[in-house]
């Protein structure tokens, strides 16, 4: 039997989950200084299991086939979230998706968006994503994202809402690496700044 395999099997892993919207400043921050730290950090440790939802404070109203969806921020939000979804969807994984949401958020419209963070991206086809963003398609996903955001147990009442390993975690917000490493057992060492408070 391989020693290492053994070892690592003692480790555990955690669930982090993160309720967002494309134009919320809140979000922005959030994303820009807080996730892109954190997933520098412990995103290679395999250890993170994370999943983004693009929805927000949004509305979707199912019409037939279709959805009619409203954003708090506004249309242009609304197809920036559809385009996330559509990118999470495509992509699958958080460490090839991460750069892309992240590229994405806070833009100005699609066009902006599509220009900086799809068009010249090759393991994106920048046809597909911008009829996904425009299309059912992505109006689909956003109200499937919605559907996950809604069943959120206490319900949301901020974005972006940090869940870690099923529970609403609001320090998150301020370090999010922190709060990581809190929860992984044992901490890898790119959480080894963070022991002595840890300890205390």
């Amino acid at each position: 039997m391989n020693p290492v395999k053994t070892e690592s099997s003692k480790m555990n892993t955690v669930n982090l989950e993160i309720y967002m919207e494309s134009q919320c400043p809140d979000t922005s921050r959030f994303i820009h200084k807080q996730l892109n730290k954190a997933w520098a950090s412990l995103g290679d440790t395999g250890r993170i299991d994370m999943t983004i939802i693009p929805f927000g404070k949004a509305r979707c109203i199912e019409k037939g086939d279709d959805f009619e969806c409203s954003c708090q921020h506004g249309a242009n939000e609304c197809i920036l979230n559809q385009l996330m979804n559509c990118v999470i969807d495509r992509i699958g994984f958080p460490d090839k998706y991460v750069p892309i949401v992240e590229c994405i958020q806070g833009k100005q419209n699609l066009d902006v968006a599509m220009s900086q963070c799809i068009n010249n991206n090759p393991i994106l086809n920048a046809k597909q994503m911008l009829e996904c963003a425009n299309g059912s398609r992505g109006r689909r996903l956003l109200a499937l994202a919605g559907s996950k955001t809604v069943g959120l147990k206490p319900a949301m009442t901020f974005v972006p809402w940090i869940v870690i390993d099923g529970e609403r975690n609001s320090d998150a917000l301020y370090d999010l690496t922190e709060n990581l490493c809190k929860k992984l057992e044992p901490a890898p060492e790119a959480c080894s700044i963070y022991e002595n408070k840890t300890k205390k």
